[in-house]
């Protein structure tokens, strides 16, 4: 029950609700617990004032000064106390020194919620990211996620920040009108009505800033994808001068975010230069309509006047915190948005059948179509025996990269089975079964870090590993390249691998794989973007892996495949022919062509 009425009446509070929970509740507890003991600290200037101006004691003053917190006086009295000037500065000072203690511990624990929040918010999208099927995650636009990954997560913080420092405004604000209605309840109520009269004025300007904040996220995301294209296509760009016109669409989308920051900039502007006028406008308006038209005395309303004052202060800062939250809404509406499209599209992983090894592989009678209808793959049908070696050739969209993508579990056939040891590969767990695969294509993944953590993926640096990282340094053919880099195997290697040259950053993609200790290795055209030297020598480190694991090769070259156990020929999405290089040589006219062509 608590939660629908949260979620239809409080939109935002809702969304840290979901978070945070009940943990909310206890800060705004400590707030209102500050406000009280400042206000009650407050109200006992009042006597002080009097003892000051009359030199005696309190029990001959006008008890209305204080209005309904002559409670606060009657109080010291039934502790056993003497109403006299030292008691009551001691009383209101020890009020105080509580109030700086539990604004303390409402600072902390403020943080400590804001650090929950944001941790717990990114690892969501992290890992909402991890968890995508990878048939989703082709129709996301990149550049949203590294946006939202990136730059509106700084938004999170100054969101979160922003949002509840007005929460603790808000409360602190009723609690000062409140205190300011038990000292003079006329008078509280008159200012009160025009402070919300007042507030009316901002609320246009409050709708138009979430808009253009919501806008600035959208944008913010077209930008990081045209950028992170410019970066990837940067080679092309700039031979073909058209970087020259690109740029011009890069400017375009920077316009229309300065643009809607300059906007969320003005709007900043005319709320923190009319707010305070407005609201001392309205003060001093009512302190006249109560003073001349109602006939209330100045010593009556000075105490209420007090806690306006202070409610005065807050409505100042609510609309300055608030601001600051409308600002940054687009972050976190981008956020919650992604992780949702993310769920939506979370790959369904079932835990119960782990794959310790792959040893026999079969695909029956396999099938694959895109939504529109266009088939890529045609019942194939094919047996793969451990520790084998088996290449796939055929022209461009004939369905080899599909193939693979099928196989190590991208994607899911249309029809068909996939058989992993004797079970349906969508019955075991997809985890890890995709493991014991070793995947190197023609663009090497390297990160910009040690060799060591680009082999090992940030494994801790124990003897075990080590020994797996010398291990796989070895059937990689690294060794001579470990021992020339200066610092061996703490040196970086740049970004996408800048530092080593194209074979070399084969060598560490195969490294890599041969670290987990996999069964099956998959080579997607992994040497077609080399030159012919550096293409023998790591067609020499494949030939060195035949045998010791099960091979799939995807190629156009002839070398690379010479040596295979089976060569399937595939053209329009089918298997055309198979055998082993001499066999089809003698009996497929199609592949003896691309033998002649050197279309490998």
């Amino acid at each position: 029950m608590l939660n629908k009425l949260i979620q239809k009446y409080f939109r935002h509070f809702s969304f840290f609700y979901s978070f945070l929970g009940y943990r909310i509740f206890f800060l705004l507890f400590l707030s209102l617990l500050v406000g009280l003991l400042d206000g009650f600290g407050l109200a006992l200037f009042i006597p002080i004032f009097q003892i000051a101006a009359d030199s005696s004691d309190l029990t001959s003053t006008n008890p209305e000064t204080m209005g309904e917190l002559q409670f606060l006086l009657n109080w010291i009295q039934n502790l056993g106390f003497e109403l006299n000037l030292n008691v009551v500065i001691t009383f209101m000072v020890f009020l105080f020194l509580l109030k700086a203690i539990m604004r303390f511990i409402d600072g902390y624990f403020k943080i400590k919620l804001q650090n929950q929040f944001v941790k717990k918010l990114r690892y969501q999208l992290v890992n909402g990211l991890s968890d995508l099927d990878y048939k989703e995650f082709l129709n996301f636009d990149s550049g949203k996620i590294q946006n939202t990954l990136s730059s509106e997560g700084i938004k999170l913080t100054y969101g979160f920040l922003a949002y509840f420092n007005s929460l603790q405004h808000a409360i602190l604000l009723l609690v000062y009108i409140g205190l300011a209605m038990l000292s003079n309840f006329q008078f509280a109520i008159l200012v009160s009505i025009g402070g919300y009269l007042s507030n009316l004025v901002f609320k246009f300007l409050f709708t138009n800033t979430e808009k253009a904040s919501i806008g600035l996220s959208k944008l913010g995301n077209s930008f990081q994808s045209f950028l992170v294209q410019a970066v990837s296509n940067f080679k092309y760009l700039k031979a073909t001068d058209y970087f020259s016109s690109y740029r011009l669409k890069l400017m375009e989308v920077i316009d229309k975010i300065e643009n809607n920051q300059k906007k969320i900039g003005i709007y900043s502007a005319i709320m923190s230069s009319t707010r305070e006028p407005i609201i001392l406008a309205v003060v001093v308006l009512i302190i006249l309509i109560q003073v001349n038209v109602l006939g209330g005395k100045m010593s009556s309303i000075l105490l209420s006047l007090m806690f306006l004052y202070r409610a005065l202060n807050y409505i100042v800062t609510l609309q300055g915190s608030w601001q600051g939250f409308i600002s940054n809404i687009g972050g976190l509406l981008a956020s919650v948005e992604l992780i949702d499209e993310f769920k939506k599209g979370k790959e369904k992983i079932d835990r119960t059948h782990p794959v310790e090894k792959v040893t026999t592989l079969e695909l029956a009678d396999l099938s694959f179509a895109y939504p529109s209808g266009f088939k890529v793959l045609d019942k194939i049908n094919i047996s793969l025996d451990p520790l084998k070696t088996y290449a796939f050739v055929g022209e461009s969209g004939s369905g080899k990269t599909t193939l693979v993508n099928l196989v190590i579990g991208l994607l899911s056939p249309s029809e068909g089975h996939i058989i992993v040891n004797g079970m349906e590969r969508n019955k075991v767990d997809i985890s890890t079964y995709r493991r014991k695969f070793g995947y190197i294509t023609q663009e090497s993944v390297i990160f910009n870090d040690t060799l060591f953590n680009n082999i090992t993926l940030w494994s801790e640096k124990t003897p075990e590993n080590i020994q797996l990282f010398q291990n796989a340094i070895k059937l990689a053919n690294l060794q001579e390249f470990l021992e020339d880099l200066p610092e061996k195997e703490e040196t970086f290697l740049g970004d996408n691998g800048i530092l080593i040259s194209g074979g070399q950053k084969q060598r560490v993609s195969i490294a890599r794989e041969l670290y987990k200790n996999v069964d099956v290795l998959i080579f997607d055209e992994a040497t077609s973007a080399l030159d012919s030297e550096t293409e023998r020598a790591i067609q020499a480190n494949i030939d060195n892996l035949m045998g010791k694991f099960t091979i799939i090769i995807i190629a156009h070259r002839l070398s690379t495949i010479k040596k295979a156990d089976c060569i399937y020929l595939m053209e329009k999405g089918k298997i055309k022919d198979s055998g082993t290089f001499q066999t089809l040589l003698g009996k497929s006219l199609k592949f003896k062509k691309m033998v002649e062509l050197q279309e490998f």
